[in-house]
């Protein structure tokens, strides 16, 4: 089978080029940054769902994910479930990162 040639194809139209584009740089950034910053969580900006989300990755009891629309959102929503899961294994403190 021959390779389809890239670009838009609509029927009964020559082939289109596209180029590649990369969606919102600012916001990926802005997870990146703080995904450095933050050892405890995978933190990610979904391009399909146009949310940050950060998933725990330090031992929690079920799966502990959460997203918001702003960086700020998200880091407060994290500060929240780091203090519930501490709560839910009773202790006044705990190593989460």
């Amino acid at each position: 089978m021959k390779p389809r040639t890239p670009g838009r194809h609509r029927a009964g139209e020559p082939i289109a080029r596209v180029s590649p584009r990369r969606w919102d740089p600012a916001q990926r950034t802005a997870a990146e940054q703080l995904d450095q910053g933050e050892p405890g969580w995978c933190i990610f900006y979904g391009i399909g769902i146009r949310r940050f989300v950060a998933i725990a990755v330090w031992g929690v009891l079920s799966p502990l994910r959460v997203e918001a629309s702003t960086v700020e959102d998200l880091r407060e929503q994290m500060r929240e479930a780091e203090l519930g899961a501490m709560a839910s294994i009773g202790r006044d403190w705990a190593w989460v990162a």
